[in-house]
């Protein structure tokens, strides 16, 4: 069975209602027939309610993304996860959001707001932001608001070009502790390539993340290899950032997610059941002679050889 919609309104209905009666329900018969209802399930981002976490047992969740020894955040003691908005208005040709988050909806802040003091009367005092994008919505502005009054740091990855420096300034106010954005090429023509939809300048880029640095611990520019992009010039920019406190990332080779429009660019093909091997095979035979980032491993398995691996180890 497939269930179209948001879930949290969905699934409490498919407990509830024959599944002829849910908008959006796919499923096969016992005969083998597929059946599917009218319409695209609910929706309704806005009307979705405050997750109640009273049962919730923060307690054993111990991870924190993106908190580093150094950066700032060695005090926290308890994660979360809280979703303000999901979907992602840009068509980045890297992003597999496009089938199944591609549109953009915001949820109502005072249910978001209501979920975090909960979390935090629960001992949270760290929150990460698993939007696919956290920065676009009327709402912004006004949720690091409400969060500056309140006892807890967050992080999130986003876009430099949503920020500027009065709004950098607010995630300083409202405990930010860790900002990664993809900034994927140096040049106006390599963002482009990959459709970024950017209308900012290299050196305005460059400007808005040493201030972002100036109120946040830890700013993160992630770089995508490219034909645009001179290899000394990479270097120049890297060290530029740097020197102000900004990690960059080595370029790292674009993968052709399946989902995504590069996929779909490379392959000529919508996504099946061979798509994340195909996909895989393709980047590692694309790169071995090139190397990757230093952030990955150097001499990587393929999916087939992993899977063989998993199979053969003792239960």
């Amino acid at each position: 069975m497939v269930l179209r919609g948001e879930p949290d309104q969905t699934l409490p209905q498919l407990a509830t209602l024959a599944r002829e009666m849910i908008a959006g329900c796919c499923w096969n018969d016992a005969d083998g027939q597929f059946h599917i209802t009218p319409g695209l399930g609910t929706t309704d981002m806005a009307a979705v309610p405050k997750l109640d976490y009273s049962d919730y047992p923060v307690e054993r969740h111990r991870h924190l993304h993106h908190v580093f020894p150094g950066n700032g955040a060695d005090h926290l003691k308890l994660g979360a996860e809280v979703e303000f908005a999901r979907g992602c208005p840009y068509s980045c040709t890297f992003c597999n959001k496009t089938l199944f988050r591609n549109k953009f909806r915001e949820r109502e802040l005072s249910s978001v707001l209501a979920e975090i003091d909960q979390l935090l009367a629960r001992g949270v005092d760290y929150i990460y932001f698993i939007d696919e994008i956290f920065g676009v919505g009327k709402q912004v502005r006004l949720l690091l608001g409400e969060l500056a009054k309140r006892p807890v740091s967050i992080s999130f990855q986003t876009r430099i070009d949503l920020w500027n420096e009065e709004s950098l300034e607010l995630l300083g106010r409202a405990h930010c502790v860790s900002f990664e954005c993809g900034i994927e090429s140096i040049t106006e023509e390599g963002r482009d390539q990959m459709n970024k939809n950017c209308r900012l300048t290299t050196e305005r880029i460059q400007t808005l993340l040493v201030h972002a640095r100036k109120h946040i611990p830890w700013v993160q520019a992630n770089l995508i290899k490219t034909t645009k992009d001179d290899s000394v010039e990479v270097a120049q920019f890297q060290h530029h950032l740097k020197d102000h406190g900004v990690w960059v990332s080595e370029p790292v080779p674009m993968f052709p997610f399946p989902g995504s429009p590069e996929y779909a660019h490379t392959f000529g093909a919508q996504p099946d059941e061979e798509a994340w091997e195909r996909a895989h095979a393709f980047y590692l035979q694309l790169f071995a002679d090139k190397g990757y980032s230093d952030i990955q491993d150097q001499n990587p398995r393929t999916l087939a050889e992993l899977e063989c691996i998993s199979c053969s180890r003792p239960m």
